[in-house]
């Protein structure tokens, strides 16, 4: 999913950041090396976080069904993670790095969500059935200080720090199997402490045919039973 996120965001900065002209968009990290070796003008796109959204975390389970609508499993609800990267512009002038770094901003908050066309895979199945990335725009690296502690500690020539976050869901665990489907009538069985005497009460049927519209049927069945009937 990752590569599929630098691909979607790469496409966009190139593409959209000047209406005419695409922009060349690296992933490497910003090292001098890699300064060294870059020729024109290029954004740099360095992901530099990984983690979960844990305020979206539930404990609930999904039901998984076939083709004909029948439960065969659980399996816990997708997580959220949000992919942080550090966008930095790199030309021959400061000047010219802002302009590009301030086109590459206005061009990606167009958007609130990774564009559906732009996606491929996972991602753009999950923008088709209406559960986009979403994508923001100029908060925090998660520290005050790692803007300006990044370029430190991958030996890098100092450039501003646009943070660009993309939060998706993730599918998580395995598919619990359920068991077999119920093919007779569930019964509840209710005791009178004072009297013994039994209440039997009967569900549905599984195997009755669906109801046709404005149809009813009665859904249980009272029985008074005496205690040694139930018990034979």
């Amino acid at each position: 999913m990752i590569n599929l996120i630098d691909e979607a965001l790469r496409n966009l900065l190139s593409k959209k950041t000047y209406s005419k002209d695409k922009v060349r968009v690296d992933l490497d990290p910003p090292t001098k090396d890699w300064a060294s070796r870059r020729t024109g003008p290029v954004l740099n796109l360095f992901l530099n976080d990984v983690r979960e959204d844990t305020t979206q975390r539930s404990a609930s389970l999904v039901d998984v069904r076939d083709e004909t609508g029948m439960v065969i499993g659980r399996r816990p609800l997708e997580r959220t993670f949000m992919f942080t990267y550090a966008l930095s512009a790199w030309t021959s002038r400061p000047e010219d790095d802002h302009e590009l770094l301030g086109a590459a901003m206005m061009a990606l908050l167009r958007y609130t969500n990774l564009p559906a066309e732009l996606c491929t895979g996972p991602l753009a199945d999950l923008a088709r059935s209406g559960r986009p990335a979403a994508l923001k725009v100029g908060g925090l690296l998660y520290s005050d200080r790692l803007a300006t502690d990044l370029w430190t500690s991958i030996g890098g020539e100092y450039r501003p720090i646009l943070a660009v976050s993309v939060s998706t869901t993730m599918p998580v665990g395995t598919t619990q199997e359920v068991g077999p489907p119920q093919t007779v009538p569930p019964k509840f069985f209710f005791t009178d402490t004072v009297s013994q005497s039994t209440e039997l009460i009967r569900g549905p049927d599984p195997l009755e045919r669906e109801l046709e519209p404005g149809e009813v049927r009665r859904l249980r069945k009272r029985q008074r039973l005496e205690r040694e009937e139930v018990d034979s």
